[in-house]
């Protein structure tokens, strides 16, 4: 499909972590139906897989554009337009979530090897359109800190991902699974959204001292 550029030239494949990407059974490749937001963008259509099993694997290894089929474009809040294309690039820069509709169940691996223990952990992710609440899945003992600032994979994997638009709040997509670019990211936050009361309350504080102050300038002006 055009739009991809793999860059590994061997038959052997690896992810961010180390381990061996399986290619597609024999049965042939496999397709998903994904959406695309970014900062001016919201549209879903068909990406074929090819030989990766997982969509991970597929969209951390494009470069240049992101190729979809029977496109439809989305409003901000998913609804379907009128606008329907055979085929889309986008350019892979202006991506910055990649959504997947349902969880896949993928198919099951030959490989051979020792398993790798993971921490789930919470995260709340903003890009310069969005903000993005989810789960991320490191490895066990590792600092949450280096796996943030790690260039790779330079699409991060979140699972029970839910997306809101930073202008108007409301809610733009719900995802058992989703990838953020990591270039499109402004901020994080690794405690979540809790503690409201008092971060309201030291902004009122702060807002009011503020206002007190100028006030007392305008006083004195007089």
């Amino acid at each position: 499909m055009f739009g991809q550029r793999q860059t590994i030239e061997t038959d052997e494949v690896r992810d961010a972590f180390g381990t061996l990407v399986q290619p597609v059974a024999e049965s042939g490749p496999r397709e998903q139906y994904l959406e695309l937001i970014g900062t001016h963008l919201r549209a879903s259509g068909v990406v074929d897989l090819g030989r990766f099993r997982r969509v991970t694997d597929y969209v951390n290894l494009l470069d240049g554009f992101f190729g979809l089929r029977d496109v439809v474009l989305l409003t901000r809040t998913g609804e379907a337009t009128r606008i329907t294309m055979p085929e889309l690039r986008v350019r892979l820069d202006e991506v910055a979530i990649v959504g997947q509709l349902a969880a896949e169940e993928l198919p099951r691996s030959t490989e051979l090897g020792v398993h790798v223990e993971k921490s789930t952990r919470r995260l709340v992710v903003m890009t310069a359109a969005h903000i993005v609440y989810g789960f991320v899945h490191t490895l066990e003992g590792a600092s949450m800190m280096q796996f943030l600032d790690s260039p790779d994979p330079k699409f991060m994997p979140m699972s029970r991902v839910r997306v809101r638009w930073l202008a108007d709040r409301r809610l733009a997509a719900r995802y058992p699974f989703a990838l953020v670019q990591r270039a499109q990211i402004l901020g994080v936050a690794t405690e979540g959204t809790g503690a409201p009361r008092e971060a309201r309350a030291r902004r009122n504080a702060a807002v009011t001292e503020a206002l007190r102050q100028a006030a007392s300038e305008l006083e004195v002006l007089a």
